[in-house]
């Protein structure tokens, strides 16, 4: 499918869910279309996201221990993290995601499961992750709808754990409602994040290389220690 055919195609999966009064519903009609093929979901690369490669070699970044990655469509990122010796559980609220990543991913060591960030299980946050990740996932919601996500992605991290977050960045004065998806992140957004009880470790505000550029953020925040 040509990139505007694609992008007009996602347009209108976000019209109708957004009408529906379920912003969210469109991640599963678009995966379910596309039936594994990575060419038909615009930000599966068959490849980790170099961003947060990158991430992982930031100063303080655990080596190991139990991680957990937010939105992780067919499971590139879980995946690069259980080779570097993490315990990964992964989850996406498509059930076709999911389906694709145990179908891509057959003696994964990563427990893959369908969820959603709004409603996740008590346990994430009573057990707590030394690494979570998010890349990509907030940004994907429209701004109305994404404000309760920051607080329930800064839940799941435990006591001396971090998060490691990897957005497309706008200004704090920026419209939000910019069409999308994606819709950019603001630094006042990512307060969302302090506010659950982390602390900014490190931001990064850069240009990637892709054409047209994007503006992108990088950041680590760390819950204190017990």
């Amino acid at each position: 499918m040509e990139p505007e055919a694609l992008r007009t195609k996602i347009d209108g999966l976000v019209r109708a869910a957004r009408a529906r009064g379920a912003p969210c519903d469109w991640f599963e009609s678009l995966y379910r279309d596309a039936a594994g093929r990575t060419e038909l979901v615009p930000w599966a690369d068959d490849a980790p996201n170099p961003y947060f490669v990158a991430g992982m070699a930031l100063p303080g970044m655990p080596t190991g221990g139990r991680a957990l990655v937010l939105g992780c469509g067919f499971g590139d990122d879980a995946e690069a993290l259980a080779d570097l010796g993490f315990d990964v559980t992964a989850f996406d609220i498509s059930p076709s995601a999911i389906e694709g990543c145990r179908s891509r991913h057959p003696d994964s060591r990563v427990r893959y499961e369908v969820r959603d960030l709004f409603q996740l299980p008590d346990h994430y946050r009573r057990d707590g992750f030394d690494l979570v990740l998010e890349v990509y996932t907030l940004q994907a919601i429209p701004p109305a709808d994404r404000t309760g996500g920051f607080g329930a992605v800064a839940d799941c991290v435990a006591p001396g754990g971090v998060l490691l977050a990897v957005m497309r960045g706008r200004d704090d004065d920026v419209d939000a409602d910019l069409e999308g998806p994606p819709w950019p992140i603001s630094r006042v957004e990512c307060g969302g994040f302090e506010t659950g009880g982390l602390v900014l470790e490190s931001w990064e505000d850069f240009t990637d290389g892709e054409d047209p550029p994007n503006r992108r953020f990088r950041a680590l925040f760390r819950r204190r220690p017990a």
